[in-house]
Protein backbone atom coordinates (compact mmCIF):
# COMPACT_ATOMS: atom_id res chain seq x y z
CA UNK A 1 0.00 0.00 0.00
CA UNK A 2 1.51 3.27 -0.77
CA UNK A 3 0.38 6.53 0.58
CA UNK A 4 0.79 9.63 -1.53
CA UNK A 5 1.02 13.49 -0.61
CA UNK A 6 0.45 16.58 -2.34
CA UNK A 7 3.12 18.99 -1.37
CA UNK A 8 3.14 22.85 -2.19
CA UNK A 9 5.90 24.66 -0.84
CA UNK A 10 6.25 28.92 -1.24
CA UNK A 11 8.91 28.51 -4.04
CA UNK A 12 11.39 25.67 -5.24
CA UNK A 13 14.25 26.80 -2.46
CA UNK A 14 11.47 27.09 0.32
CA UNK A 15 10.11 23.17 -0.72
CA UNK A 16 13.47 21.50 -1.01
CA UNK A 17 14.69 22.82 2.13
CA UNK A 18 11.39 21.48 3.95
CA UNK A 19 11.88 17.68 2.28
CA UNK A 20 15.68 17.94 3.40
CA UNK A 21 14.96 18.90 7.09
CA UNK A 22 11.97 16.12 7.47
CA UNK A 23 14.99 13.61 6.04
CA UNK A 24 12.77 12.54 3.07
CA UNK A 25 15.92 14.18 0.43
CA UNK A 26 19.95 13.23 1.51
CA UNK A 27 22.47 15.55 0.11
CA UNK A 28 25.48 13.92 -1.10
CA UNK A 29 28.71 15.00 -3.43
CA UNK A 30 28.57 13.48 -6.79
CA UNK A 31 32.59 12.52 -8.56
CA UNK A 32 32.67 15.70 -9.79
CA UNK A 33 32.55 17.60 -6.37
CA UNK A 34 29.44 19.44 -6.76
CA UNK A 35 26.76 18.94 -4.21
CA UNK A 36 23.36 17.00 -5.17
CA UNK A 37 19.98 15.82 -3.77
CA UNK A 38 18.59 13.01 -3.98
CA UNK A 39 15.42 11.50 -2.51
CA UNK A 40 16.03 9.09 0.81
CA UNK A 41 15.13 5.50 0.58
CA UNK A 42 11.88 4.81 0.22
CA UNK A 43 11.04 7.93 -0.80
CA UNK A 44 9.98 8.85 -4.25
CA UNK A 45 9.45 12.26 -5.73
CA UNK A 46 7.72 13.83 -8.92
CA UNK A 47 8.53 17.44 -8.51
CA UNK A 48 6.08 19.65 -10.85
CA UNK A 49 7.16 22.86 -10.16
CA UNK A 50 5.01 25.69 -10.67
CA UNK A 51 1.14 24.80 -12.38
CA UNK A 52 -0.48 27.10 -14.49
CA UNK A 53 -4.51 26.91 -15.10
CA UNK A 54 -7.07 28.51 -17.70
CA UNK A 55 -5.53 30.27 -20.81
CA UNK A 56 -7.05 30.05 -24.41
CA UNK A 57 -5.66 29.29 -27.64
CA UNK A 58 -6.91 29.82 -31.35
CA UNK A 59 -7.54 27.14 -33.71
CA UNK A 60 -3.82 27.87 -35.06
CA UNK A 61 -2.47 27.44 -31.45
CA UNK A 62 -2.03 31.34 -31.12
CA UNK A 63 -2.32 32.37 -27.82
CA UNK A 64 -5.32 34.51 -27.31
CA UNK A 65 -5.22 34.65 -22.85
CA UNK A 66 -2.37 33.42 -21.48
CA UNK A 67 -2.87 30.80 -18.38
CA UNK A 68 -2.66 32.04 -15.03
CA UNK A 69 0.12 30.55 -12.14
CA UNK A 70 -1.42 28.69 -9.21
CA UNK A 71 0.41 29.86 -6.43
CA UNK A 72 4.02 27.99 -5.02
CA UNK A 73 5.93 24.93 -6.07
CA UNK A 74 4.43 21.64 -6.04
CA UNK A 75 5.67 18.25 -5.39
CA UNK A 76 3.96 14.68 -5.55
CA UNK A 77 5.34 12.22 -2.63
CA UNK A 78 4.80 8.40 -2.31
CA UNK A 79 5.73 6.42 0.71
CA UNK A 80 5.22 2.73 1.51
CA UNK A 81 4.65 4.33 4.25
CA UNK A 82 2.60 7.17 6.41
CA UNK A 83 4.35 10.41 6.97
CA UNK A 84 6.08 10.23 11.08
CA UNK A 85 5.47 12.59 13.12
CA UNK A 86 8.53 14.51 13.00
CA UNK A 87 9.03 14.25 9.02
CA UNK A 88 5.20 15.50 9.26
CA UNK A 89 6.29 18.23 11.99
CA UNK A 90 9.22 19.41 9.51
CA UNK A 91 6.91 19.56 6.13
CA UNK A 92 5.06 21.98 8.32
CA UNK A 93 2.84 23.96 5.94
CA UNK A 94 3.76 22.08 2.87
CA UNK A 95 1.37 19.16 3.19
CA UNK A 96 -1.32 19.89 1.25
CA UNK A 97 -4.67 19.12 2.85
CA UNK A 98 -7.38 18.12 1.56
CA UNK A 99 -5.96 16.68 -0.90
CA UNK A 100 -6.47 17.82 -4.41
CA UNK A 101 -10.06 16.63 -6.03
CA UNK A 102 -8.02 16.61 -9.48
CA UNK A 103 -4.47 16.61 -9.23
CA UNK A 104 -2.77 18.35 -11.55
CA UNK A 105 -0.57 14.87 -11.99
CA UNK A 106 -0.89 11.29 -10.02
CA UNK A 107 1.03 8.10 -9.80
CA UNK A 108 0.62 5.27 -12.19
Amino acid sequence: MFHDYYLRGVDRDTTRAALLAAGLTVEYTDADGVAQRAPADGVNLSSIGTIYQGGTWDADGNLITPPTAVPGWHVNMRLERELTVGETAALGSIVVTPEPGTPYRVWA
